[in-house]
């Protein structure tokens, strides 16, 4: 079954600011998550409810959906490793 990805404006944004070899490594990430052949990691405590993804250096934020479509997720943020979970907890106002 197809897994449905929805990017929201920030990772969007964020992906195609990268160089192309990065772009593509991302884009063929969330592809596999869409085949199936690829699962988020879900995310612990303050977090919980979102998922990660990891791309090399990089680091996506899911949040699993469900419609009559069937299954999904909706990237919510993403962001070097370095930061990422930093910020986006600052942004959900968890800090």
């Amino acid at each position: 079954m197809k897994v449905i990805i929805t990017i929201e404006q920030q990772p969007l944004e964020f992906i195609r600011r990268q160089p192309p070899e990065n772009r593509k490594r991302l884009r063929d990430a969330l592809r596999a998550v869409e085949g199936g052949s690829l699962f988020p990691d879900p995310l612990e405590d303050q977090l919980e409810g979102f998922y990660k993804l990891k791309v090399e250096r990089f680091r996506l934020i899911l949040q699993s959906l469900s419609s009559r479509d069937g299954p999904g997720f909706r990237v919510v943020f993403a962001e070097r490793r370095k930061v990422v979970y930093e910020i986006f907890s600052q942004l959900l106002g968890l800090d």
